[in-house]
Order: C-alpha cells, then sequence, then structure tokens
C-alpha cells in the first residue's frame, strides 16, 4: 500500500496520522524570491503547498496576501526583505494580510498599508523577528476570532496602535506559550495611540515587553477584554501605563509563569493603573508609575493591586 493510500484511510487515527504527516514534510518545498530581480512574493505563493516555505530577499513594492485555504505557509525574509504597500490600486489596503491558517511571517520589513500586518477570518499565525513600521492604522491588527504569536518584532510609528486585538481574539506577546519558560519580547514604540489594545472580548498575555513613548496608554484593556500583563518595561507613554475599562480585567501574575512585576523607568503621562467602568486589576503593582501617581481607580472597580 503506498503513502498516497494510506493518507486517505481514517481508521486507526492516530498511527495512520503519523504516517500522513511523514509524507507531508517529505514533499515540503522551498521556494526563492528575489524581488530585487524582478520576482514577486504573490506569484510565488500562488504555487505553494502545505508545509512549504517560501524564502525572499530584495525590496518587495507589493500588498501580499495569504488565502483562507493556505495553511502551514511560512514567508521568511531572512532579516534582508522589505515589502512596501504599492498605494492605491491593491487588492487590499494591508500590506500583509492573513486569512489563512498557521501562516510563519519572520525576518520581514514590514513598510505602510492601514494596518501593516492584518489577521482576519479566523486566521492563525505567528509573527516572529519582523520590524513593522508606519502603518495608518495598526502595525498588526488581529480581529474575527484570530490567534497570533507575536514574538521578537519591533512595531512603531504607526497613525494609531502599535498592536490591536479585537473580535474575540487571542495574542501571545513575547511569548509563545504560557507554559514555555522563555520570552521572545517585542519592542512597541512611537505609535498615534495606545502601544497594545485589547478589546471587544479578545484576550492576550503580555509578557518581557518593552512598551515605551506611544502618545495613549502603553496598553489599554477595555470593553470585556481580558489580560495576563507581567514583566513588562512600560515607560514615557503619553497616556496611562495601564488602563482597564468597561468591565475589562488585567491580571498581573498568572500561573503558570513567574516572570514578576512590570517596571516603569521613565515616567508615564497618566496613572501606572489606572481602572473604570467596571474593570478589576488584581497582581503586583510592581513600579508602574505616572504622572497621576501609581493608581487611578473609580468605584466600580475591583482593586486588587498588591503594592
Amino acid at each position: 500500500m503506498n503513502k498516497k493510500s494510506i493518507c486517505t484511510r481514517f481508521g486507526e487515527a492516530v498511527f495512520l496520522a503519523g504516517l500522513c504527516f511523514s509524507a507531508l514534510s517529505a514533499n515540503a518545498a522551498t521556494v526563492s524570491v528575489d524581488c530585487d530581480a524582478g520576482n514577486t512574493v504573490m506569484a510565488a505563493l500562488g504555487n505553494v503547498r502545505p508545509g512549504d516555505t517560501v524564502l525572499v530577499s530584495g525590496t518587495c513594492n507589493e500588498q501580499v496576501s495569504f488565502a483562507p485555504e493556505m495553511v502551514r505557509i511560512t514567508l521568511d525574509g531572512q532579516k534582508k526583505t522589505t515589502i512596501q504597500h504599492p498605494g492605491k490600486g491593491a487588492p487590499s489596503p494591508h500590506t500583509v494580510f492573513i486569512r489563512g491558517k498557521d501562516i510563519t511571517i519572520k525576518g520581514i520589513t514590514v513598510i505602510g498599508g492601514l494596518d501593516g500586518i492584518h489577521l482576519a477570518g479566523p486566521a492563525s499565525a505567528e509573527l516572529d523577528g519582523n520590524v513593522v513600521v508606519k502603518a495608518a492604522r495598526a502595525g498588526i491588527h488581529i480581529d474575527k476570532g484570530s490567534v497570533v504569536r507575536i514574538l521578537n518584532n519591533t512595531v512603531q510609528d504607526s497613525g494609531v496602535y502599535g498592536i490591536d486585538i479585537t473580535g474575540v481574539s487571542l495574542a501571545y506577546i513575547g511569548v509563545r506559550i504560557p507554559r514555555l519558560p522563555a520570552l521572545s519580547p517585542n519592542t512597541i514604540r512611537n505609535n498615534g495611540g495606545a502601544g497594545i489594545n485589547i478589546e471587544r472580548s479578545s484576550s492576550a498575555w503580555i509578557v518581557g515587553n518593552t512598551i515605551s513613548n506611544n502618545k495613549g496608554s502603553g496598553i489599554v484593556v477595555h470593553r470585556n477584554a481580558q489580560a495576563d500583563v507581567m514583566a513588562n518595561v512600560i515607560n514615557a507613554n503619553g497616556g496611562d501605563a495601564i488602563t482597564a475599562s468597561f468591565n475589562a480585567g488585567v491580571n498581573l501574575k498568572s500561573e503558570p509563569r513567574s516572570d514578576g512585576p512590570n517596571q516603569t523607568a521613565q515616567t508615564n503621562g497618566g496613572a501606572g493603573i489606572k481602572c473604570m467602568v467596571g474593570g478589576y486589576v488584581d497582581g503586583p503593582l510592581g513600579t508602574l508609575a505616572g504622572t497621576r501617581g501609581a493608581k487611578d481607580f473609580d468605584k466600580s472597580c475591583v482593586d486588587r493591586v498588591e503594592r
């Protein structure tokens, strides 16, 4: 019996799944794209299969989209690739638009677009070692039930949010999954609004990042959202270090992690932690600070901050 016939059977699920995975891995291909030589990423993506890797180099003036049916594709810029949105007439306003599953984007400088990297779907992706700059709205936007791991990136100079999470989505920012101890810190800075915005029943783990010099708050959690926020350096933001509002919750400690509290070295423009309209905050204050004091809670909030 050949591998193809094995993979079409559904009995003996565990055994056959292993054989099918081996067969697919053996057939995975690597495709090279040199944008400086006139190649395009989108042309390469038209021929990829699950498990394939597209190695890119050069400056690519194009909009890149991953269709919903695309699964387990890696786009690797090898830290020598720029993808820049071409402007009007592009298929999508977003520079990299992901609707597929298990997509990996790494080692790429992403410039411009309404959003630099936009997940919608539900979609799922890992964003590792990228530089995302000068998006009109958000450097990275996640919505419609999407799941993303954001690791080792720099997200800066966006018009509004550095990272925006909405629509019942989930993000791991600085940590691959909570049970793995190693950190993969991001730098989120100089954005026009909040460094990280989480809303509309979404959730996030935010661990070990540097969030600084954003014009709004460092982290905003609101509209029934929830975040576990630990071991970040939250400095010199125009608003609060952390804001929780409208029935949102912020946990400043959370098992299984033990990374320690958040820190402020350069005072934020608002409070260290602000809570209003039915939110809650639980855990150690660390050295979070702002020009309006360490804490600013209204009477509707649950205050379980440990000094």
